[in-house]
Formats: structure tokens, sequence, C-alpha cells
């Protein structure tokens, strides 16, 4: 196989990268709170593990834990608060989400932390 789990889930067959915004390396403790059925129900599930990367539409999180998640998850990050996702992928313990809100808030709440991080699809450096 010889490729990483960034290579095999971030790039379409042709090799090309299917993200419309840079991702910045992190490592980053946070959870993931997995919804089971109704968010009125209050029925979840928290899985401990580190944010590897970020950009202000996703993030890539890995855990050690086995778990099974839903399509909507929130994705817990001490030093920014939680974030509403959907579920983009799954490989093993790693996940891809998309955030629910806007990259304008993202950028916001999280660019004081993770300088370099752009609002531009294309950044010029």
């Amino acid at each position: 196989m010889g490729g990483t789990i960034s290579d095999l889930n971030d790039t379409g067959p042709s090799g090309a990268d299917k993200r419309k915004y840079k991702r910045k390396t992190v490592m980053w403790n946070g959870k993931l709170s997995l919804l089971w059925g109704a968010r009125l129900m209050g029925n979840e599930q928290t899985v401990p593990g580190v944010v590897r990367d970020m950009s202000v539409t996703g993030a890539r999180f890995q855990t050690k834990q086995d778990f099974r998640p839903t399509s909507d998850v929130i994705l817990e990050v001490p030093r920014f608060g939680a974030f509403n996702c959907q579920l983009v992928w799954q490989n093993g313990h790693i996940v891809g989400l998309s955030f629910v809100d806007p990259p304008e808030f993202i950028y916001n709440t999280i660019n004081s932390a993770l300088p370099g991080i752009s609002l531009d699809p294309n950044p010029v450096h």
C-alpha cells in the first residue's frame, strides 16, 4: 500500500488534493462525542483522542479506542470549545470531519492559536 492515512483519504483517484482549504498540522488533545439517536435523548459516547490537523472547514481526529461514529458528532477541543461536525470518512481509529459552522466562524475561533490558517482557498505563500 505504501501511503499515509492522509494520502489515502484526502486525495481523489487522480492523486489530486480534494480539500478546498489548506490544513495545518496540529497536535491538540480533544474528544469526540458520538451522538446516538436524537439529540434530545442525550445518548452519547465520548472518545478521547488527538486532533491531527485542522482547516477552517474540517479536521482529522485520531483515537486509540474502537468506536462506531454516527454521521453527526461534536469535536471538543479544550482551548476552543465544541464544534458540531459531520463525519466524512473513517479509517480505523482515524476520522475525517467537516465542520457544520461556516469557515469564517472557525477561522475567528482558532486563528490566534494557529497562525497561517487561511480563509483563502488558494493562499499565496
